[in-house]
């Protein structure tokens, strides 16, 4: 059965390396798209942007074309094929912070579930200092605020969708988390839905 879990997390979260994970613990049966790597691919054809940090500068315009094109790739995988999709349902850019799922977009993404990857902004901030992607130089209270941000557009996307939300702490180990996540993932794909799933 096919099924699309959307999960997100505030950047430096682990949410990309909890979903690599996941997806080896599911096996060959549930892909992987990683929303931001469709939009550059998109973004490098177009010249708009050369990295993964140059798309919080894209103009406004030219960023909703950019989510729109990875949209409708999910959209036409999702129908023959389980996935994990992970993504930024809030993202800032140059303007400040803006949704990484516009209404159009959510549709076409149309997810069963959503899994939000939760640390404490202490934990994201010393996770940010190790790792080897570049990060917007953030204080506690931005990093506070962002993920108060990405839970009112994760209730909000479930309030478009139909779909559940599940809360998935990643304060320790990430193998723990990306167990977990598997398992979320599991109980939806084999609903072949998950919507009102607990």
């Amino acid at each position: 059965m096919s099924g699309t879990v959307v999960v997100s997390g505030v950047p430096g979260v682990g949410a990309s390396r909890v979903c690599e994970g996941a997806r080896r613990n599911l096996g060959e049966g549930v892909a992987l798209v990683n929303f931001g790597d469709l939009m550059l691919e998109e973004a490098l054809e177009h010249g708009l942007a050369d990295s993964r940090e140059g798309l919080s500068g894209v103009p406004t315009h030219d960023r909703r074309m950019l989510q729109r094109r990875a949209g409708e790739y999910v959209a036409r995988r999702a129908p023959e094929e389980s996935l994990l999709v992970n993504t930024h349902l809030v993202v800032r850019t140059a303007d400040g912070f803006v949704p990484g799922l516009p209404p159009g977009v959510l549709s076409d993404v149309s997810p069963s579930a959503l899994v939000v990857v939760d640390a404490s902004p202490e934990t994201i901030l010393r996770r940010r200092e190790t790792s080897e992607r570049t990060f917007p130089d953030e204080a506690r209270p931005t990093v506070a605020f962002h993920r108060q941000l990405q839970n009112a557009a994760a209730l909000s996307c479930a309030g478009a969708t139909d779909a559940p939300i599940r809360h998935l702490p990643n304060e320790g180990e990430i193998d723990e988390a990306a167990e977990r996540l598997a398992s979320i993932a599991e109980g939806v794909i084999g609903s072949g839905n998950g919507r009102g799933s607990g």
